[in-house]
């Protein structure tokens, strides 16, 4: 329930001087130079534990291998406490680094894949400020009625309440004050640390650093996220079958900067609270078959997707509908890709050497160098599980699996780099999966999936 906007706020601050925060002054700069520090020490530790692999791989020092995973383990345990405790950006860069296995040792990945990005809310002092820098000062004049209290905080920003002049439910996200200073930080420390052990990693880190640094500045940017889900909503409302079943949050404009982002407020209940969607009478199997859907629309047909379907995304409204909220993180997969994507699965399946070679070639996976390299690999390594696969065994391809062997198999390739976007293209599907083993037991995902698939392989992305 809404609350009025309390009178007694603090001093308001004029947008043309600029927004004191929690990084600003002598006193923001010594936190930042202290958050710089600790982050150094996590890089001097990460150089430690590579030079022992690498003395260990050639035989230089007779490392004892349960104990050096022991070693990886406590290092990403020391960087989930540190990104807890300093939350904007780290916590972030964390869940994207948990991400590429294809570069960082699965020790590493499982720790960091269980960052969680629900923070303690700021104090409503310093959300009045950004408010005041972002609207002006009379941005209380805006609103009927503002919550004080969130609905919903994150490492980034928080939701509030509030009811418009005309009587319409919104809700308002807001970016930290101050948090692009601390994520600068951040950035920086990550780009000097990848720029450090590119010269002796056989993948180019700097495709690393700028998906890292590209999936962070755009979630800060809230008109980018504002516009994100209008394409999204677009895309899925011109799909009849998908229409009725789900629905996307409006953005109102007139109340949208890049900090502030001010939305449509659906009332509804997480898809995963069961006994919430079952009082209001609708089924969780079918839930879980609609939500999939769209996403496996924006995946395969649109190649424009929102990257992050787990169920404190998805909300259930009063009719039935699923809600896909926070646009946040989004990805664009280039249609070359998704071609050459396409290209190799069929290479895989008809045992084509020179298909394969040629389809990471042009997804530049591999470097046109290493093509020879790419075919001579694939000969030797086609699996058999997925030659000859008729129409029906192509519909229960597990993507995710495979690109887990694919991963696994060009790790001999010097400078193998899987392109933009893949990466969080496989999460989301990963995600899907997980969703309906957690939701919806009954159903079989790859059913869902399967259709997708021969519609993808059968056609020109």
């Amino acid at each position: 329930m809404s609350t009025p906007i309390e009178r007694a706020t603090p001093k308001t601050v004029n947008p043309a001087v600029g927004l004191r925060t929690r990084y600003s002054g002598v006193r923001g700069a010594l936190i930042l130079l202290g958050r710089a520090v600790v982050l150094f020490g996590l890089i001097v530790w990460a150089a430690g534990l590579y030079a022992k692999a690498a003395a260990i791989d050639r035989g230089i020092w007779p490392g004892n291998p349960a104990r050096f995973a022991r070693g990886l383990t406590r290092f990403s345990r020391a960087f989930v406490r540190t990104a807890t405790r300093y939350r904007g950006g780290l916590i972030k860069i964390g869940q994207v680094a948990s991400l590429r296995v294809d570069v960082m040792p699965e020790e590493i990945t499982e720790e960091l894949a269980r960052l969680q990005d629900r923070v303690p809310p700021h104090p409503f002092e310093e959300i009045a400020a950004q408010l005041s820098h972002e609207l002006g000062p009379a941005w209380r004049d805006r609103f009927d009625r503002f919550s004080t209290e969130p609905v919903a905080s994150a490492s980034l920003g928080q939701v509030h309440a509030v009811t418009a002049h005309d009587g319409r439910r919104l809700a308002v996200k807001i970016l930290y004050p101050g948090v692009e200073r601390s994520v600068a930080v951040d950035l920086a420390m990550v780009r000097f640390g990848l720029w450090l052990f590119n010269f002796v990693s056989p993948a180019d880190l700097r495709q690393v650093y700028r998906e890292v640094r590209d999936s962070l500045l755009g979630e800060m940017d809230y008109v980018r996220e504002g516009q994100a889900a209008e394409e999204i909503a677009g895309n899925l409302a011109r799909v009849d079958e998908l229409e009725p079943h789900l629905r996307v949050p409006t953005i109102d404009w007139s109340t949208t900067t890049r900090r502030i982002l001010t939305m449509e407020f659906i009332d509804g209940v997480k898809i995963n609270d069961r006994d919430a969607v079952e009082k209001l009478g609708f089924d969780m199997e079918a839930l879980v078959k609609w939500s999939t859907r769209a996403f496996l629309h924006m995946m395969f047909h649109d190649g424009f997707f929102h990257c992050d379907p787990h169920p404190g995304n998805l909300l259930v409204d009063r009719q039935g509908r699923v809600v896909i909220i926070d646009f946040g993180m989004n990805k664009r997969v280039d249609l070359e890709v998704l071609a050459a994507l396409r290209d190799n699965v069929i290479a895989t399946v008809t045992r084509d050497p020179e298909l394969f070679a040629d389809s990471l070639v042009q997804s530049e996976m591999v470097r046109p160098r290493d093509r020879e390299a790419v075919r001579e690999l694939a000969l030797l390594s086609f699996d058999d599980r997925y030659y000859n696969l008729t129409p029906s065994e192509l519909a229960q391809l597990d993507f995710a699996e495979y690109f887990q062997r694919i991963r696994g198999q060009m790790k001999r390739i010097p400078g193998f780099q899987l392109p933009d976007g893949i990466v969080m293209w496989s999460r989301a599907l990963s995600l899907l999966y997980g969703l309906a083993v957690e939701l919806a037991p009954g159903i079989r995902p790859l059913d869902i999936v399967g259709p997708f698939v021969l519609d993808f392989l059968r056609r020109d992305p």
